[in-house]
Order: C-alpha cells, then sequence, then structure tokens
C-alpha cells in the first residue's frame, strides 16, 4: 500500500484500503468508478461483481484485467514444467491461478446477469524487455508460491530460481529476456 500511495501526491486525495472484495465495506451507490487489476481470480467474481455493482453510482464504470491464458503468459507453463522437476508427484499450482480467468463467455455473462451493460472487452498482447532474467524468475518464486514450495519441504527455492532463470534465458533470451505477455480488459458500466 504504501508503494502505490508514493504513486500520488498528496492534494489528489486517494485512499488506499484493504478490502474484500466480495463484501465490500462501502455504503451502496459510493463510487464513480472501480478498478481491479489482475484479482478476480483470487476470489469469486460473481460475489465480487454483486458488490461492485452495488457500491458503484448509476453509470458509473467498472475496469478490471485479467491475464489470458497460458498460451499467451507461458510464465505459467513453463515454471509449472520446472516445478514438476522438483516436485513430480505434488507439483504446486499457485502460478496457474493468475491465467485461470482467461474465458471471456463466462465472464461477460457473469456481468449481463449482475446487470452491467454495455460490456467492451479488448485484449492487449505486449512483448516485455527483462533486464534481470533472475530477478523476475524470483519475483515469482517469492510469491505465494513459495508457500506451497515450503509446504513440501525439502527443496531450497534458490535451487528452482536458478533453473526457472536457465529455462527462460533458453527460451526467451536474455540481456534483455524478450517476454511475451497477454491481458484481456473488461471496461463495463452499472446502467
Amino acid at each position: 500500500m504504501d508503494l502505490a500511495r508514493s504513486e500520488f501526491l498528496p492534494s489528489e486525495q486517494i485512499t488506499f484500503q484493504n478490502a474484500d472484495a466480495t463484501a465490500l465495506p462501502f455504503d451502496d451507490e459510493a463510487f464513480d468508478a472501480v478498478v481491479c487489476q489482475f484479482g478476480i481470480m483470487f476470489f469469486d467474481p460473481e460475489t465480487a461483481f454483486r458488490e461492485t455493482y452495488r457500491v458503484l453510482k448509476r453509470n458509473s464504470r467498472y475496469l478490471f484485467g485479467v491475464w489470458d491464458s497460458e498460451r499467451y503468459n507461458p510464465f505459467a507453463s513453463l515454471s509449472f514444467e520446472i516445478l514438476k522437476q522438483f516436485f513430480p508427484s505434488n507439483t504446486p499450482r499457485f502460478l496457474c491461478s493468475p491465467v485461470s480467468c482467461h474465458q471471456i463467455d463466462p465472464i461477460k455473462e457473469s456481468l449481463i446477469n449482475t446487470g452491467f451493460d454495455p460490456i467492451v472487452i479488448s485484449v492487449h498482447r505486449h512483448e516485455y524487455d527483462i533486464f534481470d532474467v533472475p530477478s523476475f524468475a524470483r519475483a515469482l518464486v517469492y510469491s505465494p508460491l513459495l508457500f506451497e514450495i515450503r509446504d513440501r519441504g525439502s527443496v531450497d527455492p534458490e535451487e528452482i530460481i536458478t533453473a526457472l532463470t536457465e529455462a527462460f534465458t533458453k527460451e526467451y533470451g536474455s540481456n534483455p529476456m524478450r517476454y511475451p505477455m497477454q491481458a484481456i480488459l473488461f471496461e463495463t458500466e452499472k446502467s
């Protein structure tokens, strides 16, 4: 939260607050806009959509993004293959979660059933230059994935980071690593 706050000037009057997206602690029709960046795959989307609808004023906007499938975001599939080498019978699956919400129609139907209209959906593909591949691999491992690794015991996370770094470099190069990612953006309104 401190990092997010540092991006705004005090005069911009932005308030940051942790909240459960499925039980928002705000009054009905309290907001002109709600934005959720790469979060809905970590909670029940239908409940969160109803809560978002409740707290939005009429004619207000809801914008959120999800990662597309692992086909377009290979950090998930490549990481899973490396993790299988270390944990063949009980492979940690956290990195599959970020790319688990890519099916557009079920999300669209949930938004329609909640009352959102119109709905604009766009796909955004980008190739990133990653100059520090070991740091990228470290960020993947030192995510909630780390809890799964530690629960299984017997493997040093640094060994996984080394293996991921080698796999990413082999597949996508280095200095910089050219890494593809793709997201789906949903833009809608409370009518």
